[in-house]
């Protein structure tokens, strides 16, 4: 699949993007165009820095918050991997899998049991990310209920 572009994807062309660089600190840099985007991620990998993408994208303001969040074309899941992940933490609850295999065929369970089609997924290092595509873009007013429908299947 040389020709899968996953912010193509999942991104709508309208808003502007946001990535993330997380090591030490956070940088959560804004950009118009693709080609920024690139830009700025190739920066951070050159500096060792982990690069990540807003999933939706963002209105004026230069923040994630959820009101600046403005463009939708996806639906996704972070499942969390790693021993860690794996262990109760303070309050008993459990916030992942010991490993990738088991987060995947867990994950792979529960989209047989609801019914959910098939998503793109993808090996975010430590864990899985996966998204299901929506058929339009759709604004946050719009997405928010498909949002919570699947947060309540997960619960």
């Amino acid at each position: 699949m040389a020709d899968f572009d996953l912010l193509d994807a999942v991104l709508p062309e309208e808003g502007r993007y946001c990535v993330l660089g997380i090591s030490r600190y956070v940088d959560q840099r804004f950009a118009d165009t693709r080609e920024e985007v690139d830009e700025i991620a190739q920066e951070f990998v050159s500096n060792g820095v982990n690069a990540f993408f807003g999933c939706a994208k963002f209105g004026d303001l230069n923040n994630r918050k959820h009101e600046n969040a403005k463009y939708f074309k996806a639906l996704w899941m972070d499942i969390d991997c790693g021993p860690t992940k794996a262990e109760p933490d303070e309050n008993g609850v459990i916030k992942g899998y010991i490993d990738q295999a088991t987060g995947l065929a867990e994950f792979q369970k529960f989209c047989k049991t609801v019914g959910l089609r098939r998503p793109i997924v993808v090996n975010s290092g430590n864990g899985i990310h996966v998204y299901w595509l929506l058929d339009e873009v759709v604004d946050r007013k719009h997405w928010n209920p498909l949002s919570k429908a699947l947060k309540s299947l997960c619960h």
